[in-house]
């Protein structure tokens, strides 16, 4: 039983991480968008 625990545990460690990392990833991606850049340009006026 305890085995069955850690190995749950270490399955939703690394699906939360992974999942952070995604998100992570889109932020990134969305920053580097033409709207985001001229909204931070905008904001910066």
């Amino acid at each position: 039983m305890l085995n069955l625990a850690v190995l749950v545990h270490g399955f939703w460690t690394e699906f939360l991480l992974f999942n952070r990392a995604k998100f992570a990833a889109l932020v990134v991606n969305g920053i580097r968008m033409p709207f985001f850049n001229n909204l931070i340009a905008d904001l910066k006026q």
